[in-house]
């Protein structure tokens, strides 16, 4: 369901109507289906819903993402080993890394719908969007199998890859121990089919609030794995892209599109309501990620 959207005022009375609906439905369910909203917002129509080390690839053969995000999580963590440090969750140092400019395989949404406006607003030369997301609140746990893809660049091969190879490489992994001994057994045929539909709906994640911006922008993501298609007659392979969500997507509750007429005033309350660059941004570290970022597109594998 599309709405146009001009004021700040009807954004907030439409956002109000989704989150009715989400407590009705709650009233009727137990706790393991409790639902509850995130928005996404991007300041133009044209954009895909895709996390930044997806976007601006020219062909499906150029360098793997796996690869990519490898030199720039591992180039992040020589140069600022202090911040990427090597004990942090696969999903928590993917977290910092985004918020400090490194692109990722993780998609921004929070749970404030005017910060999803504000990132909607910019450029009043075209129509922005914001997208209401609707999800299971009570399976939003970064589980050990949702670490693993979030860790997945180093399964980074030139080759075809298949998922009963990764997953008999990430069970090793200590935060598989509680796990370990119930899928160990499994069959190579079983790993991959396990992996990929863990896959099949979209990953919400949250991660640890290390840094002040993470807790201003009410933030958490959605966890993209790569592109997952068959391999053999039995088994499943990591693709080097990723695909975008579709925005007509069954998780998406409600789709505003902010009119670009209305996006200078719309800024302008915003700031009074106390959302501004100045207010979701609370550090100056991104000028070192993004030398970084520059740095890791010259390398070509």
């Amino acid at each position: 369901m599309t709405k146009e959207i001009e004021t700040i005022e009807e954004f907030i009375k439409e956002s109000f109507v989704l989150q009715e609906e989400i407590e009705d439905y709650n009233k009727g369910w137990e706790s393991t289906h409790h639902k509850a909203l995130v928005f996404r917002g991007q300041s133009s129509e044209a954009y895909e819903l895709l996390p930044a080390i997806g976007r601006g690839r020219k062909f499906s053969c150029d360098i793997s993402i796996l690869n990519q995000e490898r030199n720039l999580i591992e180039m992040a963590k020589y140069q600022l080993p202090h911040i990427f440090r090597s004990d942090l969750l696969p999903i928590d140092l993917l977290s910092l890394l985004q918020h400090y400019g490194i692109p990722t395989r993780l998609l921004d949404v929070t749970s404030n719908p005017l910060v999803a406006l504000y990132f909607a607003s910019f450029d009043d030369n075209i129509d922005g969007e914001v997208f209401a997301f609707e999800y299971n609140d009570s399976d939003k746990t970064n589980y050990p199998v949702i670490n693993a893809i979030a860790e997945t660049y180093k399964f980074a091969f030139t080759t075809s890859n298949p998922l009963s190879l990764f997953f008999r490489a990430v069970i090793n992994q200590p935060y598989f121990n509680e796990q370990r001994g119930q899928l160990v057994d499994r069959s190579n045929e079983y790993g991959g089919a396990w992996i990929k539909g863990c896959c099949e709906k979209l990953i919400f994640v949250n991660a640890i609030e290390q840094i002040e911006r993470q807790k201003l922008q009410q933030g958490s993501y959605i966890l993209f794995p790569n592109q997952i298609t068959e391999y053999g007659d039995t088994d499943f392979c990591f693709n080097k892209i990723i695909k975008p969500i579709d925005k007509k997507d069954e998780q998406i509750k409600k789709v505003f599109v902010i009119k670009k007429e209305g996006k200078s005033e719309i800024r302008k309350k915003l700031e009074f309501l106390g959302i501004s660059e100045a207010t979701l941004f609370a550090d100056n570290i991104d000028i070192i990620c993004k030398n970084i970022v520059e740095q890791c597109r010259k390398i070509r594998i």
